[in-house]
């Protein structure tokens, strides 16, 4: 059975959930359907191209909220489903979702799927925010025929708030290919290209640089501990995002630029996670983290958040040490205990990859959307065959 699946993602900017794109896209490919992605975000698009991906930029669905350019694009996005007959379009994001859901099922697309990375309310929202987005979730799912969440905590949760029925949702985990995390180079030659020496011990976290990934809790942090031990140590900060001035001002104004640095996007993850001693992810809210399965696949220690995926994903911290968000003494207690016990941090580091090995890989995350839009075009076959009775 072949078919023509669209991706919707609009203006968001390439991260995590990008990836997972990426993935589905390949995966359509692999198995003969024609897949193409709705990006105008020209990091994803130069992704794309690399990879010989087909994208659209038919419409600009913008992150922020704006009836008249919403509207626009709401039309232009119809017309172009009108015109080119996708047997699937699958949403992603919180505006995508929102605009290509409803596009899609004016334009009559036999198959609608959307996969919720991260609903527009999360665990720090004001409640009165959490009932308004569920109450705009509620009518948006009218316009699909599946919800998928990236965890099973988000699946409870869009229950609880009675977004979906439970036959409607299904909780597909994140996954990734462990080879997406292995070195490109040598050790010696990642540290040259980084202009870091062998000796202090190198802390990573990565991550679009935005308030939802805590970042400044763990400069804080730093600034904490250097005050308290004179053990040397380095962050690494990867990413980038609208939060970098604000953060690179933080740095100096804390008198840490020695010990915290920012170096941007960086292509070949797999050659920070062979620099870094321990991983150090303080988000505030996910909806899977893919930062947190890399640092799993590549066998690190791993400090994190006790936000509702990162509980699931590591096993309520069996896997990782967890300390609560927003929480910068906290994180500084774990970092000095995590650096000053190496066979405790030893134990994390090989109980987070064997738990991802068995939980996470990208294998099974593939094999389950494959599994789901099957289903789809058989439904939406199905139906077809009765109506035209």
């Amino acid at each position: 059975m072949s078919a023509r699946v669209l991706h919707i993602v609009g203006d968001s900017k390439y991260g995590g959930g990008s990836y997972v794109i990426l993935r589905l896209a390949q995966m359509a490919r692999a198995v003969g359907w024609e897949p193409w992605v709705l990006t105008t975000d020209p990091v994803f698009q130069q992704v794309l191209a690399e990879n010989a991906l087909p994208y659209t930029n038919c419409a600009l669905i913008a992150r922020e909220i704006h009836p008249y350019k919403d509207l626009r694009a709401l039309r232009q996005l119809t017309a172009y489903l009108r015109a080119n007959h996708f047997d699937i379009v699958h949403t992603h994001t919180s505006k995508g979702g929102f605009i290509g859901r409803r596009a899609a099922w004016s334009a009559g697309v036999p198959a609608i799927i959307h996969t919720v990375h991260g609903f527009a309310f999360h665990e720090q929202s004001h409640p009165l925010q959490v009932r308004l987005y569920a109450a705009i979730e509620r009518l948006a799912a009218r316009w699909c025929h599946k919800l998928v969440t990236v965890s099973c905590y988000h699946r409870e949760w869009a229950l609880q708030l009675k977004i979906a029925t439970p036959a409607k949702i299904a909780a597909i985990p994140n996954g990734i290919d462990p080879a997406r995390v292995e070195p490109t180079q040598p050790l010696s030659n990642i540290r040259e290209a980084l202009g870091i020496h062998a000796g202090a011990p190198i802390i990573l976290s990565t991550g679009r640089l935005a308030a939802q990934k805590g970042f400044e809790y763990l400069i804080e942090a730093v600034a904490m501990l250097k005050q308290r031990s004179p053990q040397p140590f380095r962050v690494i900060i990867a990413g980038e995002g609208p939060l970098r001035d604000a953060l690179q001002r933080q740095i100096q104004r804390l008198g840490v630029a020695e010990s915290v640095r920012l170096i941007g996007f960086y292509k070949t993850i797999g050659d920070l996670y062979a620099l870094a001693d321990l991983v150090v992810l303080p988000s505030l809210w996910e909806g899977l983290s893919i930062a947190l399965l890399e640092a799993m696949a590549a066998g690190k220690p791993i400090i994190t958040t006790t936000i509702g995926s990162n509980l699931e994903a590591t096993d309520n911290g069996r896997v990782a040490q967890l300390v609560p968000p927003k929480d910068a003494h906290a994180l500084a207690n774990a970092i000095q205990q995590m650096l000053g016990d190496p066979q405790q941090a030893a134990h994390y580091a090989h109980r987070a990859r064997d738990h991802f090995m068995q939980h996470y890989t990208e294998t099974r995350m593939l094999e389950q959307y494959r599994q789901l839009y099957c289903e789809a075009l058989d439904a939406a076959h199905s139906d077809t065959r009765r109506s035209s009775k």
